[in-house]
């Protein structure tokens, strides 16, 4: 059982909470590159409960900042693009994207005293279509050298949404495989798919009894083993969490590649969730994409969601009983949704009874404590490295595929094959 003090420990996230600290020793997602440009303006975001401002200088590179000017604190989001970086309205100061004072246009001894002043500033990357943030101390480590971050763009589709609710409640939902067996739940073969490795009709292969769960320790984190028997053969589904916040699942991909699910927070009570959706072999249907996603939040915004807490996702009893278990139409995100926000801003986990069927939660809990412990005692952090070649991921496997050996299901047999 999660005790209070644990449920504090691994939900609390602003800059002097436990898992704040550990969450700003990765690399976070802080914004879609295409989200912000010289022409654009900058962009207020808000991570872990710290108001930044993204911005592109006049070349196309990308710049995080304090939000306040280290002048006399005017917000800098209204300011310009201009000057080899970010001009505040009030003085006209001038901050590069490495948060480097270049103008003080009143100052008589301007270059003596751009040197002594510094903005707050925070690395970045791009990667995938994606503008990752360090927001830690000292030296940001290699960016996780996942598969998805380097296909051709046509290959990825990519959104992100809100969720009111602490990220670790969006985090365990989607490392959960027992949940699919009712949550996501179709009430008739209309909704009929080939099951992956087969020609077989299996629209229901979720609902196969209980699923053999195994979990294993990674260099990243967890591989997650749901194994359900059909016959003679079985449905294997092989999902990862990632450390410290991130769920790798298959999606509407299945075996031919993935979806990313990275759970950042924005404050304590609030989330945001980036969805990254890759195909390996071939581009994905960009359109259809587009479709599944609008069926879940209001286009031109990621804050606002169709269906959602106030209008009790719109649930339809009569749909439950031959369209949609849940009864909220046929979007996964929403179901999620549902779960992560019906629990409240921050569950307590020390009122739960957990089970069998919560192994992969509870081993992810334990790696997240884990992680809190030896960042205090300075030991090594999973899935965190300095060396951009170890960074690279590849024995992270995803799996969603019909079995005719059922012993064949660990990493070593399904690599070998």
């Amino acid at each position: 059982m999660t005790t209070r003090e644990q449920n504090i420990l691994l939900t609390r996230t602003g800059a002097g909470a436990a898992a704040g600290k550990l969450l700003r020793q990765y690399w976070q997602p802080v914004a879609m590159s295409n989200e912000v440009s010289a022409d654009s303006g900058p962009k207020v975001v808000k991570v872990m409960g710290e108001e930044l401002v993204l911005f592109r200088d006049e070349q196309g590179r990308a710049g995080l900042l304090g939000k306040h000017c280290a002048h006399r604190g005017a917000d800098l989001s209204f300011g310009r693009i201009e000057g080899g970086g970010l001009r505040c309205l009030y003085h006209g100061w001038v901050f590069d994207v490495s948060g480097n004072c270049l103008e003080q246009p009143a100052e008589p001894r301007a270059a003596a005293f751009c040197q002594r002043v510094k903005q707050e500033a925070y690395p970045l990357r791009e990667a995938g279509g994606i503008i990752f943030a360090y927001l830690g101390d000292g030296e940001p480590p290699a960016l996780p050298q996942l598969e998805c971050l380097s296909a051709p763009a046509d290959h990825l589709f990519m959104w992100k949404f809100r969720e009111r609710c602490n990220y670790l409640q969006g985090l365990e939902g989607d490392i959960d495989p027992f949940h699919l067996n009712f949550l996501h739940r179709a009430m008739d073969n209309s909704h009929a798919k080939a099951a992956p490795g087969s020609s077989d009709q299996y629209f229901d292969f979720y609902m196969h009894g209980v699923p053999r769960l195994e979990v294993e320790r990674t260099g990243y984190g967890l591989r997650i083993y749901a194994l359900r028997q059909l016959d003679e053969r079985a449905y294997l589904r092989v999902t990862n969490f990632m450390m410290p916040n991130v769920a790798v699942v298959a999606g509407p991909t299945g075996e031919d590649g993935y979806t990313i699910l990275w759970h950042v927070p924005i404050d304590d009570e609030s989330h945001m969730k980036y969805m990254l959706n890759f195909r390996r072999s071939k581009p994905l249907n960009a359109e259809i994409m587009q479709k599944i996603y609008d069926l879940h939040v209001v286009p031109g915004t990621d804050l606002e969601t169709w269906r959602n807490r106030e209008n009790r996702w719109k649930q339809d009893r009569a749909e439950m009983k031959d369209g949609w278990f849940a009864g909220m139409g046929p979007s996964f995100s929403v179901h999620d949704n549902f779960v992560s926000e019906s629990m409240g801003p921050i569950f307590d986990r020390s009122k739960e009874n957990l089970g069998y069927t919560d192994k992969a939660i509870v081993a992810a809990r334990r790696l997240i404590l884990n992680g809190i412990d030896n960042m205090a005692s300075g030991t090594a952090l999973v899935g965190r490295t300095s060396d951009a070649n170890s960074g690279v991921l590849d024995d992270m496997i995803v799996s969603s595929e019909i079995l005719d050996d059922p012993a064949k299901f660990r990493y070593e047999a399904l690599v070998e094959d």
